[in-house]
Formats: structure tokens, sequence, C-alpha cells
């Protein structure tokens, strides 16, 4: 009885919760900027960077579900546990992710602030540095509040909020502004732009959509949520749905920016070129839905990027999250007093649109790391049993670590010119 009472929000959260964090986590602002400052470069020219990017985000999400699902076991620990130098290589994707979504703190809340700032001054004309000091110390202050005293299911339906107004945002702003399905179709072709900084966008869009950061995320989930190797059709389902919803928001985005800041050549280099650059091209009303999917996405994703530490903790140590504890509290506490400096960034030494990029593409470097991992512990048949990878799988898994090597090394080499940039003549 209690079951048929439930509302269709509760259902839905049932089946869909653990591909809300994915959704929430993965299309925030660093997805947002990256996306944006795609298609106002080159239109709709990468759209086979994002088709890509989710094809082996499924296969991704798919395995280290599966693998939690069968043994009961988080993924780090049993790198830890079962591979050969496994606990090194776990400590190290530990410190490596937890420090690169760290590090996108500061672009995230710096971003957000800016165009809740941009947004009053496009609704009032009026700003000045009080309201930049009340606007960030009222957001950091919100975020911990929901950080120190939220437990999964608390999260999970603010995320829940947070992705359907994005999606709504992102989705209509894009039906004003469809460009030619022909750009769209052509887009499907692979190629890198010959032009500086090409390599660190594209190694930063398939960062941020398919990084180790998520994947890790997806066994933690699972296992909160008392899913069994029974449950393994209902993760595929819950595996489509949010990857499919991921393709939709960030084609959404790509799409809202070649159709206005791509046809003005108004490239996004500061996140308020997403908004004054947009509006003659797209009228207030777009400006405005475009504003609120971006901070949708940008409070959806500092949750767990803000948590990345506490979950990848629970993950080694194969422990329950508990979000009272101290290391946790800690961390969080590290990750509110870096959002709250995050605005006061000097913008001379990396614009927050930039750093977000950086930061993808930083995840995109360690990625084969966690797909070789995974690959071979799906091939444990102690472990899986007759759930061991059949050769289709097999095939499937060697493609993700090919596409993963292949973004790395797209991302070290913009890293590296990069770097050549800053270093003196």
């Amino acid at each position: 009885m209690q079951n048929e009472k439930r509302r269709p929000l509760g259902r839905m959260l049932e089946v869909l919760g653990p591909g809300l964090f994915l959704i929430g986590y993965n299309i925030g602002t660093g997805s947002v900027t990256t996306m944006a400052s795609a298609g106002s470069r080159w239109g709709m020219s990468l759209t086979w960077t994002v088709v890509l990017s989710c094809v082996f985000t499924y296969v991704g999400i798919l395995t280290f579900g599966r693998y939690t699902l069968v043994t009961g076991d988080t993924i780090l620990y049993a790198i830890k546990r079962r591979l050969p130098f496994g606990k090194g290589i776990s400590l190290f994707l530990l410190a490596a992710v937890t420090m690169a979504e760290f590090a996108g703190i500061t672009g995230l809340m710096a971003i957000i602030v800016d165009l809740v700032l941009e947004w009053i001054r496009f609704a009032t004309g009026y700003y000045n540095g009080a309201i930049k000091f009340l606007v960030t110390g009222i957001g950091t202050g919100l975020l911990f509040w929901v950080l120190w005293r939220g437990g999964y299911a608390f999260l999970e339906k603010l995320l829940s909020i947070l992705v359907a107004v994005m999606g709504v945002s992102f989705v209509l702003t894009a039906l004003l502004l469809v460009p030619s399905w022909r750009d769209i179709l052509v887009g499907l072709v692979p190629r890198v732009p010959q032009e500086p900084g090409a390599s660190l966008l594209v190694a930063g869009m398939a960062g941020t959509t398919f990084s180790s950061a998520i994947l890790y995320c997806r066994s933690i989930t699972l296992k909160q949520k008392g899913w069994k190797a029974d449950d393994e059709k209902r993760s595929r389902t819950d595996a489509i749905v949010s990857v499919g919803t991921m393709f939709i928001l960030s084609i959404a985005v790509m799409i809202c920016a070649a159709g206005t800041l791509y046809i003005a050549r108004q490239p996004v280099e500061a996140a308020v070129d997403m908004v004054r650059t947009i509006e003659p091209l797209a009228g207030r009303f777009a400006i405005t839905l475009f504003v609120v999917g971006i901070i949708g996405a940008g409070v959806s994703s500092l949750i767990p990027t803000i948590l990345i530490g506490p979950w990848l903790i629970s993950d080694y140590t194969n422990k329950p999250l508990n979000p009272r504890s101290t290391s946790s509290r800690v961390l969080v506490s590290i990750g509110s007093l870096i959002a709250l400096g995050a605005p006061y960034f000097p913008p001379t030494i990396a614009k927050p649109v930039f750093l977000m990029i950086l930061t993808m593409a930083l995840l995109a470097v360690i990625l084969p790391f966690s797909t070789i991992a995974i690959t071979v512990l799906l091939n444990q048949k102690k472990y899986m049993g007759a759930r061991a990878n059949s050769a289709v799988m097999n095939v499937a898994c060697l493609a993700t670590i090919l596409f993963s090597m292949v973004m790395s090394y797209y991302a070290i080499i913009g890293l590296w010119e990069y770097v050549q940039t800053k270093l003196p003549a």
C-alpha cells in the first residue's frame, strides 16, 4: 500500500536516482563553458566529440556499475585489493581526481557569481563590489549548509530539481536557435581544428562528459542505493536515460552558442560573454532561460564536486558514505572555503572559463588509468564468475580505452601548448 501511494517524483527517483547524480554532476558549469566555447568558435563542427564522449560514457558507467552490482565492491577498493600495485594506483587516482575537482571548484564558483552579477546588472542596471561580496557569501553559506547536513536522499531530490531547471532552460533556448541540420551532420565527421587551443578544448569536451570522477560516482551511488546483481537491467535503463539526457543537454548548449556567438564571431572568453553577446541575437527571453540554465548547471555540479573527496575516500575504504564524519566535514569545509575565495581569483593567472576547460582536460589525462583498470577487473572470473566480460564487452572496453588514450593525448598536447605560452620568451 505504501508503494502504491508513492508520489511520481518518488517513483522516478527510485528508478533514476544514480543517473540524476551523474547528470547533475556531469552537465555542470564545466560542461556548459566547454560546449559553449566550442560552439562559439567552430559552430557545430565538434559535434562528433559530444557523440563519441557520450557513447563511451555509457560504456564506462555500465561497466563500473556492473562490477559493483556483481561483487558489491566499489572500484577504488577493488583496484587496491585485486590489481598488481593496486594500492599505489588507487591512491594516485584518489589524489589526482580529488585535486583536479577541487581546482575546478575555483572556476565553477567564479563563473556562477559572474553570471548572477551580470543577471542583476541585466535586470536592474545596478552593480558594485558589495553586491559581489553579498552574492558570494550567501551562495557559499547555502552551499556549505546543504553539504554539511545533506544525506544522499536529500541531495538526490535537490539535484533532481536543479537538473529539471537546467534541462528545460537549455532545451527551450536551443529550440529558439537551432542551426541548420546540415551543419550538425557535417560535425559528425571527426576532425580537430588546426588552431591554437583546439586540442585542449577537444580534450576538455571529452573530460567534462567522460571523466574518471563520474565513473567512480556511479559505483558509489549504486552501492549507496543498495542495488545488487539482480538490478543490472534496471541499471542499464538508468544509464541509457542519464547518458541520453547528457547528450541532449550538451548538444543544446553547443547549439545555443553556435546559433548566436558563432554567427556574431564572438568566442567565449569569459563567463559574461555567454550573456552579453547572446542578448542582441537571442532576445531577453532566451537570455534569461540560458542564465537560469547555467546557474542550475553550476549549482548541480558544485555539490558533487565538493563531495568528490569524501566519496572517493568511501570508495577506497569500501565503507558507507557518512556526510557527518570528521574527514567528510573537513573536506566539505575546504571545498567551501575554495568556493568562497574563487570569485576573487586573479584573472591574470587564468580566467574562470579557461580554468574550467583546463580542469576538464586534466581529468581526460588520467582517464586511461581508470578504463584499463576496470577492463582488467571485469575479466577476473574469480570475482565476476559467469558475469565476467564477454568477447563483445571486451571489444567495447578496448574501444573505450583507445578513445580515452586519444583524448589523453589531445589533453597533453593542449596542456603543453598552454605551458609554452606561459613560459618567458
